[in-house]
């Protein structure tokens, strides 16, 4: 899809509820739509459980029926004020299997867990979308694939970017539709899938000037809803729609605060009117062909597997794929953070068992050594913690540590660096360092959050 004519781009994005399309993905949609693209706009629910900012409107959250049409209003200006005029409820008209009865699914809700990322209310309607079959919800969005027969699809993250359950939703069941569409020799084989993201150095960026700029707190930016710069493929420069996306935000009186370049969420967090938006290729079926890729989610990426009708394309020597790329993450890394951990405790281990004797006699003694070296074997232990932003990536730095110090321990006496036999220090090193660099590995970590809901 190299040098693709804008005018014949098509583009499906797919979001759990109203507002979401433009917080996420709202300068994307003005950027394709502007270029004359295909933009379809797929929306699963109609965030019936969200707060009202307002007071005035405050009676809709006691009134859901009346909240659902509010919300889908806001909706309608919102993606008409970004160019939109293809959009789509989930299991409504054309959005869902021909032989299917129409159907709705709710928000589900959500209440803040560890760590700061949302989890599942414990009241979630029976109709709720994360409580539905996600074969059904996939089938719903395959069937748009195969009306639409877009070439990018963008979704959410894993964890549905903070992990409102509903997000999650529609990245699961947006990632096996896509799946289903490669399985299928006579569908529509969309060739890229991209996930939104928020990638750590922009996220500071945002925070330090909503903080000096606004009267509003930054959204929460820990690890956990945050990814390294390094995982993004593409970033788009959305900001020539920046009145665009300002304006669909104030669509949304119910949702959102819009102050200035500065909007807020019910509780009182947000962030400036975005002016690049940022997305990893998750569907590992096509890989960067050219710089155009960069910017673009059509242009510069190609297929690396295909059905048998179409043409299968080569990457060129030395070209990295998307798919490549996450089963050498997947494999490597856990040995690489194991290999870590045997380094870490075996240069550590040669110094634990160092003392200071101030007087020169033998007592009074300083551990220094064993400072020193817990200190190191657990520095590397957070760091990794908030740097992979994961309770895996220490874990498997805690096997390489657990591992090497078993056979240190079990080494023969007569090996200068074994813990056997070395008193206090040894044993404090042995069991403490096992134990503190266990816990680390998966303790919840401080955090800032919010209490959004939608």
């Amino acid at each position: 899809m190299v040098g693709m004519e804008n005018s014949a781009k098509r583009v499906l994005f797919v979001h759990a509820h109203p507002d979401d399309e433009t917080l996420w993905s709202g300068g994307t949609i003005a950027t394709y739509a502007a270029q004359g693209a295909q933009v379809t706009v797929l929306t699963a629910t109609r965030g019936e459980l969200g707060e009202v900012i307002p007071e005035s409107l405050k009676y809709l959250e006691h009134d859901q029926p009346e909240f659902s049409a509010a919300r889908e209003a806001e909706l309608s200006q919102a993606v008409r004020q970004l160019g939109v005029t293809d959009h789509r409820w989930l299991g409504g008209l054309h959005a869902k299997p021909a032989d299917v009865a129409l159907h709705r699914y709710s928000d589900s809700g959500m209440q803040w867990g560890p760590g700061g990322v949302a989890e599942p209310a414990d009241d979630s309607p029976e109709n709720a979308l994360a409580n539905a079959p996600l074969d059904q919800v996939a089938e719903d969005i395959q069937a748009v694939i195969q009306q639409v027969r877009p070439h990018a699809i963008v979704t959410y993250n894993a964890i549905g970017g903070y992990g409102h359950p509903d997000h999650v939703m529609v990245h699961r069941a947006t990632q096996r539709a896509f799946d289903a569409a490669h399985l299928d020799d006579e569908a529509w084989h969309p060739s890229t899938l991209f996930a939104v993201q928020r990638p750590r150095s922009a996220v500071r960026r945002d925070a330090a000037r909503t903080r000096a700029n606004s009267r509003f707190e930054p959204l929460p930016h820990s690890r956990q809803v945050t990814v390294p710069d390094r995982q993004i493929d593409t970033s788009v420069d959305v900001r020539p729609f920046h009145d665009q996306i300002r304006r669909a935000m104030q669509c949304y009186r119910t949702q959102l605060i819009v102050e200035g370049d500065y909007y807020a969420l019910s509780n009182g967090t947000g962030g400036p009117v975005p002016g690049f938006e940022y997305f990893t290729e998750i569907g590992g079926r096509a890989y960067a062909a050219s710089p155009d890729a960069q910017r673009d989610l059509v242009n510069g990426w190609e297929p690396i597997r295909s059905g048998r009708s179409e043409v299968y394309y080569s990457p060129p020597t030395g070209a990295v794929t998307t798919g490549r790329r996450r089963i050498v993450h997947s494999v490597l890394t856990p040995i690489l953070l194991i290999l870590l951990g045997v380094l870490v405790t075996f240069i550590t281990t040669f110094s634990h068992n160092a003392v200071w004797r101030p007087t020169g006699s033998a007592s009074p003694t300083i551990p220094y050594g064993l400072v020193f070296s817990l200190v190191a074997l657990l520095g590397v232990a957070l760091a990794l913690r908030l740097e992979l932003a994961g309770r895996w990536s220490a874990a498997w730095y805690a096997v390489g540590v657990w591992v090497t110090m078993f056979v240190f321990a079990a080494s023969p006496p007569t090996q200068g660096v074994i813990i056997s036999g070395l008193g206090v220090n040894g044993y404090i090193w042995l069991y403490g360092g096992m134990l503190a660099v266990a816990v680390l590995a998966v303790a919840p970590l401080p955090h800032r959050s919010g209490s959004h809901s939608s």
